[in-house]
């Protein structure tokens, strides 16, 4: 039913003013019906539901305090401490130094003259004869000593004593009485639609431009070469011989540096601003004001009537 009631509506919207009038009446008594949803007409107003607070008759439960002794049950330990003697046996190194015999062979070099002497060769024959050297040096020798070791420690002595501990105890003692205790109360307000005169205001821009003489540069690079004496060095061997009587002729390879001067080209790039002329169009928008006035209708909340009962 609400379904059919809405599309015939909806098909008389265009015809005339009153029919928008009588519109908005249907809507506001179907919101009524459809407490907490929008309904979609001209306005689009609805219903809510909202909360005040109300009294009513009741009761409570009124207490006084009476007062119960209760007791309890423990035991106390009491301790004391005595004094006892305990004893261990440990071990102490005794130490003694005895002496030790050390020896060590050293070789001394003992050279006499030599009766054939051919030339080149050398005047002495030599050769190492060994030399036993000794010393006494002395050494720590330990034992381990058993000895008797007693100390007086605190023993704790304890005894278990009971004890009772009572408390005077405040129970409540309950009647109920009448009272008014405060509720919320559930109330059901709806929209209606009302009509307005309202000025739609557009913003437009218009677009100023000017034409902008420019120098427009960037920077390139040159390519400039140019010729740099360069030292280079490679190592070679030189093969040196020496003869002797004794290993004949003996030849190694020392190691020796040359250098020389050699051209070389090295080349750097070089910046430079090249610049041409160019053009720029500077353009500027303002902002203008277009407004027209309209009719609109929109939804109205009614005035609340009903406040919360603060008496309780």
């Amino acid at each position: 039913m609400l379904r059919v009631l809405l599309v015939t509506i909806v098909l008389q919207l265009a015809s005339s003013e009153p029919i928008l009038e009588q519109v908005a009446e249907v809507g506001e008594r179907i919101a009524e019906g459809t407490a907490d949803y929008v309904v979609d007409l001209l306005c689009g107003c609805g219903c809510r539901f909202f909360q005040v607070r109300s009294c009513k008759d009741d009761t409570k439960k009124v207490c006084k305090e009476a007062i119960d002794t209760r007791c309890r049950n423990k035991e106390n330990v009491e301790c004391k401490e005595e004094i006892k003697e305990t004893c261990k046996t440990i071990y102490k190194d005794v130490c003694r130094n005895e002496k030790k015999k050390v020896c060590k062979t050293t070789y001394k070099e003992v050279c006499k003259p030599s009766y054939k002497p051919t030339y080149g060769a050398p005047k002495e024959e030599c050769e190492k004869v060994p030399e036993e050297k000794c010393e006494y040096k002395n050494e720590k020798i330990c034992n381990k000593v058993p000895e008797q070791k007693c100390e007086k420690k605190k023993v704790k002595n304890c005894l278990t004593i009971p004890e009772e501990t009572c408390r005077d105890v405040p129970v409540p003692q309950c009647q109920t009485v009448p009272t008014r205790s405060p509720f919320t109360q559930k109330l059901k307000e709806c929209q209606s639609c009302e009509k307005y005169e309202d000025l739609e205001i557009d913003i437009e821009y218009e677009k100023n431009c000017e034409r902008l003489q420019k120098q427009s540069c960037k920077t390139e690079y040159n390519n400039v070469c140019k010729e740099e004496s360069k030292k280079q060095c490679n190592t070679v061997y030189e093969e040196k011989c020496e003869v002797t009587y004794k290993y004949g002729k003996k030849c190694t390879k020392v190691p020796k540096q040359e250098c020389k001067y050699v051209k070389e080209k090295k080349c750097e790039k070089v910046p430079y601003q090249k610049c041409e002329d160019a053009y720029l169009d500077k353009c500027k928008e303002t902002p203008k004001k277009v407004g027209q006035k309209v009719t609109k209708h929109r939804c109205v909340w009614p005035k609340r009537t009903i406040a919360d009962d603060l008496s309780c």
